[in-house]
């Protein structure tokens, strides 16, 4: 039912109980996916306007399936280094062989600590639109 866009309070009339249920029915259900099986050899970082008009970050794999990695409340390099961090080991930092970024020197500084293996990181200025 939720699938078809039934909200909480709608399951709850037809199950006979309260929409709370429902809700803790369902997130014990529902397991989210909060991590990839590996780090892509391949990544992209950016940013993006999310909620309230705070910048947030994004990661995500830069090879043909453009999955994403990472999506994280904000783009502090603290929060971005923890996460990778306390999430990825070394050997997959490792493995990491490439990462795009648009021109934020805070991203370049990031890649260089923590992945070791990157040769090179790709530039992509910006488009004034």
């Amino acid at each position: 039912m939720a699938r078809e866009g039934i909200t909480a309070t709608g399951i709850a009339r037809i199950c006979h109980c309260s929409p709370s249920s429902v809700i803790r029915i369902i997130d014990e259900a529902v397991e989210l996916k909060s991590r990839v099986a590996r780090l892509p050899e391949n990544l992209c970082f950016d940013e993006f306007r999310s909620v309230n008009s705070t910048m947030s970050f994004i990661c995500c794999d830069a090879e043909v399936s453009h999955d994403i990695v990472a999506i994280l409340e904000n783009r502090l390099t603290k929060t971005i280094r923890e996460h990778f961090m306390n999430r990825c080991t070394n050997r997959e930092r490792a493995a990491v062989k490439s990462v795009v970024v648009d021109l934020n020197a805070q991203y370049i500084k990031f890649i260089k600590s923590s992945f070791a293996a990157v040769s090179s990181a790709f530039y992509k200025k910006k488009s004034d639109s």
